[in-house]
């Protein structure tokens, strides 16, 4: 199964002789998981679990379309053993597909696997009707005295140990093998034979449970099925049928190719139609915003489906016609092959059947680089035309990254859950309690000295204006997903000017009744994959989707807001602001610790870590913190509206869960909730800061902290105004719903001989020497070496996943080098700006960039070039050129300001 084109050939395979399930042994695919062929059959498999080691042995079940419908449960129990759940419409049906060691292994080897497939039988519900299939290397042979419960006397062969031992298995567990019940020619009996063709064995086997024998009609095997395999395909026919399961759960409509708008035939017949439709659109007075809106919304979609239609995702028919016909004269040899009676002329058909089975091999090779240069020719006119989106899913798709292989979800008692629908319900349950987080015990925001304030004079609370509509659409991102109401981008800003007259009325609706409609109160929830096991939910992060159209109403809020709250925030704060980045950070932390190690003076450093800040925040501090920022009340109160039973869905194969109520913290993709987390952040770290306890900076001035958004690194000089700080942000923290992480959070001590532990409700703060901030490592000498060697090592990954393009011969090497300057070197100099860069670390960076470049222009040993004819060739610049230190946003003490 790992060889090109094999699991196109079992597919045929599959589809001529019409199965719905097959069993596969030796598939040698490490890991385990499910995925959809591009047949459209589903695939589950089970290996090793290592899945970067050497492949071998593995077992996988292929399912057709209607099987899938009825899987109820699967479980990769080892490399040697998968186990299937169907439902039936008579009973359910258990299938266990196994490849047995072979007769020659070891005894251990033997028991081992026996005893696994006994510790798989006593775990299936006893009322299923068990199927055991698959690969056993067990010989039964045709003497069934004795055994009359457990087999035929049409066996084929001599008994052997292995044939022993699953007779006695089908004995315990009351199962009759099928290859034995049917008469049949010893040719129909044969399910594998040598490369030589002189020795035949009957070694794979169907058992069926007793009480179910009669529905097996028949078992034999398929000699015309050819897959380059030396067993032979063995099927059973029986009298039962497969049935789907009644799905109750809604599904996603499909998105809108808004590709053709590029297109201005029909971006301007896509105009012309929603304005035909906009000024027949009748909205009557008494109607209430719901009922608006939803016109408006089909207005949106009938013109979509009109004009655009939807996207399908098409098949990849990649293997050629040459190819078949190869694989077509490759099984009529086959054919030859087994009907000669002649063992001279046998030779010479097998010889001949192998060099034609090289041959489709080599054809299937030749189909699939094909098929890249092709992919390449379509990236190399994307270059050309700037289309960077089409660029890059083709450099994903020639650099042969996996398409996303679907795990099973374990539930709460740690169990596997492979149904859909089961799934979309766990998925739901996790995330309704990850984002409904604990209530704080008070909702305080500031003391007695915290008024509220009236509001700035500076900021319009006027309802929206046709040009701030038509800005808010012009600046809406395209590519994005649509929400809940599957309106995408692209569609809006077809013509601004349209959509801003069809919703200003409604826009102006909402700012008076101060209530918005259904849709744009509901967030569709995506799931991410993160590192670690996906078969558990909380390795996967939620992205949520919000209706697009409502994005212009918080954008055109965020216009208006942004500035002042910008300018009354904290210094210190640098997230989601202007002009200010990681890297001024990242730049300013390590000055600090620089100049600390050398003037020898202490600094201790806390990296605080919150659990789920952003989904953690109390709404009552949300808008006690837009008061404090002197907010208008019209505007808080249509930011209220827009959380006012904020539910979400979520997204799981193709469907929907049923909503859920989101009651705490900001809505995530809300074009607002940054800054509302930076108001909110913004008092609770003012009230933390209002004893001195920081850095000196300046003679008169102290920098208590650093933050980007909600990593906030504290800096002080004594233990003791250390453990001030951190008791005093768990303590403001709790009043707005922030919970400090204890695990994540670290200290590292520069300068000091207190051993004192840092302490959080108790539990210690862990004390490292270096530490990841906002990507970049510092340590506690304030080098950049551990750094440069991690960028390093990180480029040297993306580098190695791009082999495929650095070696496609139809992309142009301007393309390749655009590739290699934004995959590649922008991991590598990421946060270059903050290194003190000596000759060694400006040699080691050069030194694999050069290696990179020789590799894109395909120049090895013994050929050579010189580095400077290399550079002018590939139109690059010496790394020395990048490290230069850029200006950051904060004044620099002199050292003498730094107490020792």
């Amino acid at each position: 199964m790992t060889d090109i084109g094999t699991l196109k050939e079992v597919e045929k395979v599959f589809k001529n002789y019409k199965m719905e399930i097959l069993g596969l042994s030796e598939t040698r695919w490490n890991g385990f998981g499910e995925f959809t062929t591009q047949e459209g059959n589903s695939f589950i498999y089970s290996g090793h679990q290592d899945e970067n080691g050497a492949a071998s042995y593995g077992v996988g079940i292929l399912m057709s379309k209607t099987a899938r419908k009825g899987l109820l449960d699967w479980t990769p129990v080892s490399e040697r053993l998968i186990t299937a759940r169907f439902k039936s419409k008579v009973r359910n049906i258990s299938i266990v597909q196994c490849y047995a060691p072979t007769n020659k292994a070891t005894v251990e080897d033997k028991d081992a696997f026996y005893e696994q497939l006994e510790n798989v039988f006593r775990k299936i519900k006893k009322q299923d009707i068990i199927m055991l299939i698959g690969d056993l290397n067990a010989k039964v042979g045709a003497d069934n005295h004795g055994l009359e419960k457990v087999m035929g006397k049409h066996g084929l062969g001599v008994r052997n140990d292995n044939g022993e031992r699953l007779i006695e298995f089908c004995r315990n567990y009351d199962l009759v093998i099928g290859g034995t019940l049917f008469p049949h020619k010893d040719c129909h009996k044969i399910t594998w034979k040598s490369p030589d063709c002189i020795t035949t064995n009957q070694i794979d086997h169907i058992a069926i449970s007793r009480k179910w024998r009669r529905s097996l009609l028949d078992t034999r095997n398929k000699r015309g099925a050819h897959c380059g395999s030396d067993h032979h395909l063995v099927v059973a026919s029986i009298r039962l049928k497969v049935a789907a399961k009644q799905t109750m759960a809604e599904k996603r409509k499909g998105r809108y190719d808004v590709g053709k708008l590029k297109n201005n035939t029909v971006k301007g017949e896509f105009n012309t139609e929603l304005s035909n439709r906009f000024y027949t659109l009748q909205m009557g007075n008494n109607e209430t915003i719901n009922c608006k809106w939803n016109k408006t919304k089909d207005t949106f979609n009938k013109t979509c489906e009109d004009v655009l239609g939807t996207t399908r995702k098409q098949k990849e028919p990649w293997v050629s016609d040459n190819t078949w016909k190869l694989i077509e004269e490759r099984n009529k040899l086959g054919q030859r092959r087994l009907q000669t009676l002649d063992v001279t002329e046998e030779r010479s058909i097998r010889a001949e059947y192998y060099r034609k089975h090289k041959e489709v091999k080599r054809s299937f090779r030749k189909d699939r680089r094909d098929w890249a240069e092709n992919l390449a020719k379509e990236a190399e006119q994307a270059a050309e035309q700037s289309d960077i989106r089409k660029l890059y899913s083709i450099t994903k798709t020639l650099a042969n990254k996996k398409s996303f292989i679907k795990k099973p979800v374990k539930n709460k008692d740690n169990q596997n859950v492979v149904v859909t629908e089961d799934q979309l319900q766990i998925w739901a349950e996790y995330f309704k309690e990850l984002l409904n987080r604990d209530m704080p015990d008070s909702n305080v925001i500031g003391g007695n000295d915290e008024v509220l304030l009236e509001c700035d004079p500076r900021i319009n609370s006027n309802p929206p204006s046709r040009s701030e509509i038509i800005k808010a659409v012009k600046d809406l991102k395209n590519g994005k997903s649509p929400g809940i109401d599957n309106i995408p981008p692209e569609v809006l800003k077809a013509c601004p000017e349209t959509t801003a007259a069809m919703l200003q009325p409604l826009l102006e609706e909402i700012w008076h009744k101060e209530t918005l409609p259904e849709d744009w109160q509901t967030g569709l929830l995506v799931k991410i994959p993160k590192k670690g096991d996906l078969t558990l939910c909380g390795n996967w992060r939620g992205i949520t989707l919000l209706s697009i159209p409502s994005k212009i109403l918080t954008k055109i809020i965020l216009y208006r807001i942004q500035n002042v709250v910008d300018e009354n925030l904290r210094k210190e704060q640098a997230g989601f602001r202007r002009n200010r980045s990681c890297v001024d950070m990242i730049n300013t932390l390590r000055i600090i610790i620089e100049q600390s190690a050398e003037y020898q003076a202490p600094l201790y450093l806390t990296f605080v870590d919150f659990e789920k800040a952003f989904d953690s925040l109390s709404r009552d501090a949300i808008w006690k913190a837009l008061h404090k920022f002197k907010i208008p009340q019209k505007l808080i109160n249509i930011i209220k509206a827009t959380y006012d039973n904020y539910s979400c869905r979520v997204i799981h194969e193709g469907k929907v869960s049923d909503p859920f109520q989101v009651q705490t913290g900001v809505k995530q993709g809300c074009q607002i909730s940054p800054i509302i987390f930076l108001m909110v952040l913004d008092g609770v770290m003012r009230r933390v800061i209002t004893t001195p306890r920081g850095i000196q900076w300046r003679l008169t001035q102290q920098i208590e902290d650093l933050d980007f958004a909600d990593d906030i690194c504290f800096m002080s000089h004594k233990i003791e105004d250390m453990k001030g700080k951190i008791q005093d942000l768990k303590n403001e923290g709790r009043k707005v719903g922030l919970k400090i992480n204890t695990s994540k959070t670290k200290e590292m001590r520069i300068n000091c001989k207190i051993n004192t532990p840092l302490t959080v409700d108790s539990e210690i703060i862990e004390s490292v020497d270096q530490f990841q901030y906002l990507g970049s490592i510092v340590d506690k000498q304030g080098g950049s070496d551990i750094d440069v060697d991690q960028r390093i090592r990180k480029a040297k990954g993306a580098f190695a996943q791009l082999m495929p393009i650095w070696r496609c011969k139809e992309l142009r090497t301007g393309t390749k080098l655009r590739i290699f300057q934004s995959n590649v070197k922008s991991v590598l100099l990421y946060g270059c700006q903050t290194w003190r860069v000596t000759q060694a670390i400006s040699k080691k960076l050069q030194t694999f960039i050069n290696s990179c470049l020789r590799r894109i222009l395909k120049i090895f040993w013994p050929n050579v070039i010189f580095n400077h004819e290399l550079w002018c060739k590939t139109n690059q610049a010496p790394s020395s050129y990048h490290n230069q230190k850029e200006k950051v946003w904060m004044d620099w003490p002199h050292p003498s300001q730094i107490p020792r």
